[in-house]
């Protein structure tokens, strides 16, 4: 028995060594430079972009003509505490500073113009895009720029033909455009959504402008609308919508968004008002008391409603949430694997509401479905405990 323990011991102690040893050989290994991706599309902690800076900045002292050191570099750089000093001088110097160096070290390149022009983003000088689109026209990253600009200026034809570039490059994650599949669908017919950035935004015109799925919306990007009043003007044209802006708060003002809500709630009181659920919370402030949820979009309405019955008639009859539990072909997606665990939450506040009123109402088959459906989506962003929490008070 003494000889058994004293084995056993010495096997414990040698499993011991040779995971302490494995441990320091893990933390002694120098860290390596990673692709920095499009921060719409994957987000890490500022320490990873930092680290990442120094990284690529060490590879372009080894080699000054690699494009890719310098296009990883550039976003590390400009990822590193992106919320908090995206805007400051300093950050800035910082990153033209970079572009300089580009221009002297490889001139000419995708890279370079296409960093360029996204350095000093544009929606009236886009040749830099265009130098970088005649380099490499298959790859996607200048398609979105092409996108905003036409859009913006109204081209509807380049529009719908960079839409469809990028649909078929496959650059957007399979979770994005069906995400906002059901973001089109929870809304009501000639609706107008207002969208807030990348991912709630380029995804519902691919299916606008390419799949031809609910072009009666009109979409109002929240940042687009404030590059120019003929933008706004236009797209409210399509609603028949002529706006009075001595009526309004300042144009560009954090107040604007929601007081043309109410504007046109007020006039044109048949044309339904959503906002995506992904809008920034201090644009719709003054006027969250009067927005009702009614699946993966907010409803304004100066009235109380019925969201309740809105969001049954959505997740039973038109929302597509087969893809959030057999999403074939995505894995390969950085965006599945990151973007599309926060963003998928967004499914959870009404899930829950809709377990409360099929419990209540004796729907139990229904209920358990849609909880299990909640608990799935919770699990990859580690809230699966949290919610668990939540269902058992209700």
């Amino acid at each position: 028995m003494k000889n058994l323990i004293k084995n056993c011991n010495q096997i414990v102690l040698i499993i011991l060594i040779i995971l302490i040893n494995q441990t320091i050989f893990c933390q002694s290994q120098p860290a390596k430079p990673e692709k920095v991706y499009r921060i719409v599309y994957v987000q890490k902690p500022d320490e990873w972009y930092q680290q990442q800076a120094r990284l690529w900045e060490q590879e372009i002292k080894k080699n000054s003509k690699n494009p890719e050191a310098w296009y990883n570099y550039y976003n590390a750089v400009r990822y590193a505490r992106y919320t908090e000093t995206i805007d400051t001088k300093d950050k800035k110097a910082k990153l033209n500073q970079i572009i300089e160096d580009m221009g002297k070290a490889i001139p000419g390149t995708y890279e370079y113009h296409l960093l360029k022009y996204w350095n000093h983003y544009s929606m009236t000088d886009i040749e830099d895009l265009k130098k970088a689109y005649e380099i490499n026209p298959d790859k996607p990253d200048t398609y979105y720029g092409f996108i905003s600009y036409y859009e913006e200026h109204g081209n509807n034809e380049k529009l719908k033909a960079f839409l469809s570039k990028l649909y078929e490059s496959r650059d957007v994650a399979p979770g994005l455009i069906n995400y906002n599949y059901n973001v089109l669908a929870t809304t009501e017919k000639d609706a107008i959504l207002f969208t807030n950035g990348d991912n709630d935004t380029y995804p519902v015109w691919i299916l606008q402008q390419v799949k031809d799925i609910r072009p009666d919306v009109t979409v109002l990007n929240t940042s687009l609308i404030m590059t120019g009043k003929p933008y706004l003007e236009r797209k409210l044209k399509e609603k028949n919508i002529t706006i009075d802006y001595d009526a309004l708060p300042e144009y560009r003002s954090e107040n604007f968004v929601s007081g043309l809500c109410k504007y046109i709630a007020e006039k044109y009181p048949a044309i339904p008002i959503y906002f995506a659920l992904t809008v920034y919370s201090p644009v719709t402030e003054s006027i969250s008391d009067d927005l009702y949820m009614t699946g993966l979009a907010h409803k304004y309405s100066p009235t109380r409603i019925d969201n309740l019955a809105m969001m049954k008639n959505n997740w039973e009859n038109n929302l597509r949430l087969d893809y959030l539990t057999d999403d074939w072909y995505s894995e390969g997606y950085v965006a599945t694997e990151t973007i599309m665990k926060t963003l998928n939450q967004n499914y959870i506040p009404s899930a829950l509401s809709l377990y409360e009123h099929y419990k209540i109402s004796g729907e139990s088959e229904k209920a358990e479905r849609v909880k299990q459906l909640a608990l799935q989506i919770a699990k990859p962003a580690g809230k699966e405990q949290e919610v668990m929490e939540i269902l058992m008070k209700k």
